[in-house]
């Protein structure tokens, strides 16, 4: 395991430097915790470690940028550029040292504390950008900006390192600020890496303003923008994909914050800031802007957050107290995944105690006057229709019957559209197999303008009578054929617990096209189809699950209007 490499360097010295345990690692490089043996100094010392898989000129390669890391660093000097106090060689093995940053590394401190206030991101950004411009005017492109290389000392002073990749050679114009680059393809991390990098194409600062915007993404939602399961996809995606909405994944993210990482993360250079501080300092004042309208404040955003290891792995939160009420608007899509607002939605109504007016709502403003008790429970009779019990179902101007469909129109400006099925009788439904058929009549408002939105609808199942526990299940088939499934818990901390989503290349596009889905449900397992296509494999959720419940049926976005229909429910032996 790469975690092992260095070990048997703890104990030696190099240089006047005796390495004392590791605090990270690299492809090619471990940098450990040294103490300087005359004046007891705590340092870094960053050790480049030669691979048994790397031949012919590759270690060179490697050793020679190695090298140029130091040389480059040691010819910055601004308070958050991390210095290097020497350089060398010991036993055939080349090291850097460098002040030691007890802070650890960005990367780590959003790993402990969660996402970054949007205040504590205005503070980092400024000194990035200080220190990126200057490396600019100095000749030199960092070309790796990332969480991982921006470094914390014990007073949160920001310091950025691993010049290794850096394009330090500058033309002759008169300005400073147009650099002469070789055409090959630069390296970098992919996470990260600019769309004229991924092409092989010159570089200049806008590369390291593109990467930074990235990084910024990473530090407030607690993903990255795109995910690909090769570098080459991933790098595709840097080239020709659009971010998604910032706005749909934090709640005190506006719009005007989101115009600012969009325009950061524009794909031609000459449409991005031109210099980071021009960046920086208009992320600061969409952020004042956002504090003083109300919209965001200093605690930490409920936040979706996406599994980095695998296209279709779990989803987590991270929460704070009292969130604010997120700011919709439209996400724009990559085709791999979106990550869900409602729940941003669902939380804060239950905190703002106006859960109960959706409740009333999606049981309808009539009391039921007839009942088919066959339906109460997932023991009646296997080929009866649930929705052909109208008086089961909520009845308004947005809840409606049309023919043997039933349809929702959310015309509310923040809520999701929920309408339960609560019969006279109510009974609960256990083990069963369920199927019903959905179809986009009209978009949510505003997508017809933009064809990179997208817009989800599904299924609640297990509902407890009070909606405080539940599963949902929901489709996008606008634009990404995402899916996801999650399960809601009101006395939860989180609320929410993502369980699984993905991408359905099954499902039918566009309005007025059917999409099938057929649900079984046996204990706590889960199996999905959608059009006669299994949704993976059978999805077990071990933490307490729920096991009886109700049915409901749920649409997001506003202006969206799903007609229903088909909805069996027969029990499971």
């Amino acid at each position: 395991m790469a975690m092992t490499r260095g070990q048997n360097l703890i104990g030696k010295v190099m240089g006047s430097y005796i390495l004392k345990n590791t605090l990270g690692y690299g492809g090619t490089s471990a940098v450990f915790l040294a103490q300087q043996l005359q004046h007891e100094r705590e340092v870094a010392v960053k050790v480049f470690l030669h691979r048994n898989s790397l031949n012919g000129e590759v270690p060179k390669d490697f050793y020679q940028r190695f090298l140029r890391e130091a040389e480059a660093a040691s010819k910055l000097d601004h308070p958050n550029i991390l210095p290097v106090y020497s350089y060398g060689q010991q036993d055939g093995l080349p090291y850097i040292v460098m002040p030691y940053m007890p802070g650890g590394t960005l990367a780590d401190y959003s790993q402990e504390h969660g996402v970054l206030t949007l205040q504590e991101a205005v503070w980092y950004l400024e000194q990035i950008a200080s220190a990126l411009d200057y490396a600019h005017e100095q000749g030199c492109v960092h070309c790796d900006v990332k969480p991982a290389n921006l470094l914390l000392d014990s007073e949160g002073v920001i310091r950025l390192s691993d010049f290794g990749i850096a394009r330090v050679s500058r033309d002759s114009s008169e300005d400073g600020k147009s650099f002469a680059r070789n055409p090959e393809m630069l390296a970098g991390t992919p996470d990260y890496i600019s769309p004229e990098q991924a092409l092989g194409h010159a570089v200049d600062g806008r590369s390291d303003v593109y990467s930074l915007a990235i990084t910024l993404f990473y530090l407030l939602a607690k993903q990255l923008p795109f995910y690909a399961d090769t570098t080459i996809a991933l790098a595709l995606l840097h080239v020709h994909k659009h971010p998604p909405s910032l706005s749909h994944i934090r709640s005190d993210v506006t719009e005007g914050i989101d115009a600012v990482l969009f325009k950061a993360l524009a794909k031609n250079p000459e449409d991005r800031y031109q210099t980071v501080t021009a960046f920086s300092l208009a992320f600061a004042q969409a952020v004042d802007e956002a504090v003083r309208s109300g919209a965001a404040n200093d605690k930490r955003a409920i936040v979706v957050v996406r599994n980095t290891g695998q296209l279709s792995g779990p989803l987590s939160w991270q929460v704070s107290p009292d969130p604010a009420l997120p700011q919709r608007s439209f996400v724009q899509r990559v085709g791999l995944v979106r990550l869900l607002g409602v729940a941003f939605f669902m939380l804060s109504l239950l905190l703002s105690g106006s859960f109960v007016t959706l409740l009333a709502l999606s049981r309808g403003n009539h009391p039921a006057t007839k009942v088919n008790t066959a339906l109460t429970t997932a023991s009646g009779s296997p080929n009866l229709d649930l929705l052909t019990n109208h008086d089961s179902w909520p009845s308004s101007t947005n809840f409606f019957y049309q023919g043997n469909q039933y349809y929702i129109h959310n015309m509310s400006d923040n809520n999701p559209s929920m309408a339960f099925y609560h019969p006279e009788q109510p009974g609960s439904f256990s083990d069963f197999h369920l199927t019903v058929t959905m179809s986009q009549v009209k978009l949510p408002d505003g997508l017809l303008n933009n064809p990179n939105g997208a817009d989800y609808y599904g299924i609640i199942i297990r509902a407890s009578s009070d909606q405080a526990h539940y599963y949902l299940f929901e489709i996008d088939p606008v634009n990404s054929n995402d899916y996801m499934f999650m399960r809601y818990d009101s006395n939860a901390k989180p609320n929410w617990r993502f369980i699984v989503n993905g991408v359905l290349p099954s499902l039918h596009s566009g309005t007025s096209k059917v999409n099938t889905l057929s649900i079984q449900v046996r204990g706590n397992s889960f199996l999905f189809t959608v059009n006669n296509t299994p949704v993976g494999k059978t999805i077990t959720d071990s933490k307490q699950p729920l096991l009886t419940g109700q049915i409901g049926l749920y649409v997001e976005d506003k202006g969206s209007e799903v007609a229903f229909s088909h909805l069996y429910v027969d029990p499971l032996k």
